[in-house]
């Protein structure tokens, strides 16, 4: 886990530049100024459609909330170059819009900070609705009632009362959208937006691997400065309130009933189904050709649900230790067991990928080089996603009574036998929902699939990448929907656990 950060670190000093003419790279401050702009944008654009969505889900009676709810989620499961490519296929010069039209699309989508952020605000907004709607489920609806027996009316009583009590999920997933938009590769390279992220796979692609890595060890910096602020906001955050209190569901009027399902049905159009359609119309305009398919489909999508697979399996392996010692463990190894595993978070995987070349190159363990084999895409992938599966274990591990497993010991089983046969089964929805998440995640990583892949082979995602970089929007389409098909069941799955953990 401290790879990527210690090769960054020693990269950067053994650099034949001096530090101060690394600080020197031309379009560096420009470089640091456009990220933080794009990922301030894009946490405010994605706080300002994700907020409204999970308020007026949680307190209106709204035809249809259960798809509604699926579906502000399922933007989650668009790769964010993905969706770069459906929007630059949609609105650029003869595009689905133009085609559609007969007229350009009046704003410019490649080289500039418009579509960028579009794409980047529509795809993370998610992250922000989750966290807001799951708060808005557990807040007491005492004093929004006070409120309205003292004529606040409901525009009141949102930006009074319950605004300010949604501020540490807000902000806390705006934080996470900021830092995902940060490490992101794939949306800035495809629409040509420089950020940090582009010029670290630009100075590796000419060989300057020093710039590369002073270049990476600020985007850690910035990373875990993020990191940190997202964690004290959530340590800051006290017990909202009873999970069962009774929740607020009002009627609306008609006319603002219409203007809710305007607003949904806008939000979504533009983050679901316009991705989708684009795709889909692409794919149609192909049909009749020999290469809709491409050749190595079948091989890459073999190739790419392998990684998948043992990266989730090696995570999982890791997280269960690492989430036992953090919840039932205590001192000083406890802790840090507990911190090491999420700084996966702290690494876009363009770092991970770089620290791994510069480090596996001449690295040889008793003799075997793992430069260039399948196991340096896992474990990049594994480090990478880690902390997707530590939480999702930890969250099944905190709601096991550790009585049950006193239990167990006083009637005479031993340590491994309760562990296998009360704990394991209890904890078994955590692990399989840890497994499908670091398994869509893998399957959706460009960066490290693209700087780490064996000579030869190829993963979907380096299809789509190519096949984008040629224009080739209607080969991208077969590649892109069997992606998204395969995230959609993963990503099923995980809401299916975790729908039924909460009956239970």
């Amino acid at each position: 886990m401290l790879l990527p950060l210690y090769v960054s670190v020693k990269d950067v000093l053994d650099s034949k530049n001096e530090l101060n003419l690394l600080f020197a790279t031309r379009d560096l401050w420009p470089t640091i100024g456009r990220s933080l702009l794009l990922a301030s944008l894009t946490a405010i654009g994605g706080a300002l459609i994700a907020v409204p969505q999970a308020w007026f889900l949680a307190r209106y009676h709204i035809p249809g909330k259960k798809i509604i709810l699926i579906l502000c989620i399922l933007p989650l499961v668009f790769p964010s170059y993905i969706s770069a490519y459906s929007y630059l296929a949609a609105f650029d010069h003869m595009g689905f819009y133009q085609n559609l039209t007969g007229m350009a699309f009046p704003i410019p989508i490649r080289n500039g900070l418009f579509g960028t952020w579009m794409s980047m605000t529509l795809v993370n907004s998610p992250l922000i609705f989750l966290m807001t709607y799951a708060a808005l489920q557990r807040q007491s609806p005492s004093q929004e009632e006070s409120a309205r027996l003292l004529g606040f009316n409901p525009t009141q009583v949102f930006f009074k009362i319950s605004l300010p009590a949604l501020k540490i999920p807000i902000a806390s997933g705006m934080l996470l959208v900021a830092l995902y938009t940060l490490s992101d590769f794939g949306t800035p390279a495809i629409l040509r937006y420089k950020t940090m992220t582009y010029y670290i796979f630009r100075h590796l692609d000419r060989g300057s691997f020093d710039k590369a890595s002073f270049f990476s060890l600020l985007l850690i910096i910035i990373a875990f400065i993020f990191l940190q602020l997202e964690s004290w906001i959530n340590r800051s955050q006290g017990r909202i309130t009873d999970n069962k209190a009774r929740q607020i569901i009002k009627k609306a009027k008609p006319s603002k009933l219409l203007l809710i399902i305007i607003f949904y049905s806008s939000t979504i159009f533009m983050a679901c189904l316009l991705p989708l359609l684009t795709i889909l119309y692409w794919f149609s305009k192909g049909r009749n050709s020999e290469l809709v398919f491409p050749k190595n489909l079948f091989d890459s999508s073999f190739n790419s649900a392998t990684l998948a697979f043992l990266a989730a399996i090696i995570s999982i392996l890791f997280a269960v230790p690492c989430a036992w010692c953090a919840l039932r463990k205590k001192g000083l190894f406890a802790t840090f067991a507990d911190r090491i595993s999420f700084l996966g978070n702290m690494f876009p995987g363009l770092v991970i990928g770089l620290a791994f070349i510069s480090f596996f190159v001449s690295f040889k363990l008793f003799g075997y080089s793992f430069y260039q084999t399948l196991w340096l895409p896992v474990l990049g992938c594994a480090i990478r996603f880690l902390p997707q599966a530590v939480s999702s274990v930890k969250t099944s591990l905190a709601q096991i009574n550790p009585r049950l497993e006193e239990a167990s010991l006083m009637l005479g089983h031993d340590s491994v036998s309760t562990k296998l046969r009360i704990t394991a089964p209890l904890l078994r929805p955590g692990l399989l929902a840890g497994f499908a998440l670091v398994f869509i995640s893998t399957l959706k990583e460009l960066p490290i699939t693209l700087l780490l892949a064996q000579p030869g082979k190829f993963y979907l995602t380096q299809n789509i990448w190519n096949l984008i970089d040629e224009a080739e929007y209607s080969l991208v389409a077969a590649p892109a929907l069997l992606l998204l098909g395969i995230s959609s069941i993963s990503l099923y799955f995980i809401l299916n656990q975790k729908l039924t953990k909460s009956n239970d």
